[in-house]
């Protein structure tokens, strides 16, 4: 009996120390997360690159800010925005064969996602803001004229993501050139529906 309460009461501080530890290290936590990380890469409005340029011999160290893993056959971009005057516009000038876009929520959550597949033409072309901003435009703006789908997120801030397929290292230049174009602005008044008559 005296083993029983021995290994209890061994249990218990040990889970009772586990726990105070996780209490300490989630400050630590917060400041790391998707968002601190890219912010870190660059401001508000800057499309960053998520991991090595090359070289070859590069590709297995540890990605900047704290990207821990980059898969090589695909090359990664990210931007931040901010909804606070007015929808986003995010966008890419040229084609490729795959790649695939993701919204986040400033805390990480997934709001939507995409890829060349459904997208209108297989052209990257989204316009983000709240159901109000995206009802303005629609109504006022010139958005109609634009193949851009429209992105209805709660929230202010949030991240866009997007990941390239590089199929073979002939066409990583190709492929390059598209991820080096990916756009990411506030809408301008006409997108947005708010300039004045």
């Amino acid at each position: 009996m005296g083993k029983l309460l021995l290994a209890i009461l061994v249990g218990l501080v040990g889970a009772g120390i586990v726990h105070i530890a996780i209490i300490f290290a989630i400050p630590g936590q917060a400041d790391n997360d998707a968002w601190s990380r890219l912010s870190r890469l660059g401001p508000l409005f800057q499309t960053v690159r998520i991991g090595f340029e090359e070289p070859e011999s590069d590709r297995h160290a540890a990605s900047p800010a704290g990207f821990v893993f980059v898969d090589p056959a695909f090359i990664d971009v990210a931007c931040r925005f901010s909804l606070k005057d007015g929808p986003a516009r995010l966008f890419s000038d040229e084609k490729t064969r795959f790649w695939t876009a993701s919204i986040y929520a400033h805390n990480g959550d997934n709001l939507y996602s995409i890829s060349e597949r459904v997208a209108l033409e297989g052209r990257l072309d989204l316009l983000v803001g709240t159901s109000e901003q995206l009802d303005l435009a629609r109504i006022e703006g010139s958005s109609g004229d634009i193949p851009t789908v429209p992105v209805a997120v709660a929230g202010q801030d949030g991240y866009l993501t997007v990941r390239v397929l590089v199929p073979s290292e002939s066409e990583r230049p190709f492929v390059d050139r598209f991820a080096r174009s990916v756009t990411c602005r506030p809408a301008t008044p006409e997108e947005a529906g708010t300039t004045e008559p």
